[in-house]
């Protein structure tokens, strides 16, 4: 969270239902030090992170976000939701997980979803040489070239 940034403006949202795009789900168990490089990773990718609620009350969010943000990506850290729909829509049931969406809804061929200790560079890996929908295959495959070949 930029200094002038409000908590609703780092927590915004990634976009329109139904367009094409990367989360990262956390929860407040996961550490700082597990938290910053995704939030690198995902503000390379365009990865939204996803917690499905307040981590004790709105100040301490928006106090660890903010520190987690300035450690990871100084003026522009990654963007966060608060949103336990995402949580339910997806099935996340554990974290982190990770969720590369095509398309609308939660159908077999709207999403691919890998859970685990990974990085957003190895779930990009992961998405497109092992997900069953040839949509996310090529999503993957083009995210991971943009954000990581060059490394």
């Amino acid at each position: 969270m930029g200094h002038g940034q409000s908590l609703f403006e780092s927590m915004r949202d990634s976009g329109p239902a139904g367009q094409a795009g990367g989360y990262v789900f956390v929860s407040e168990q996961v550490s700082d030090t597990a938290l910053i490089p995704l939030a690198r990773d995902a503000q390379r990718a365009g990865f939204t992170l996803v917690v499905n609620g307040f981590w004790g009350d709105v100040n301490a969010t928006r106090q660890r976000v903010a520190r987690i943000n300035e450690t990871c990506c100084g003026q522009n850290g990654a963007r966060w939701q608060i949103n336990p729909m995402l949580f339910q829509r997806y099935r996340v049931t554990a974290v982190p997980s990770f969720v590369l969406t095509v398309g609308p809804g939660n159908g077999p061929g709207d999403f691919s979803k890998v859970t685990g200790e990974m990085s957003v560079a190895n779930a990009l890996k992961f998405f497109a040489q092992q997900s069953k929908v040839p949509a996310v295959r090529r999503l993957a495959a083009t995210a991971y070239t943009r954000a990581f070949a060059a490394q």
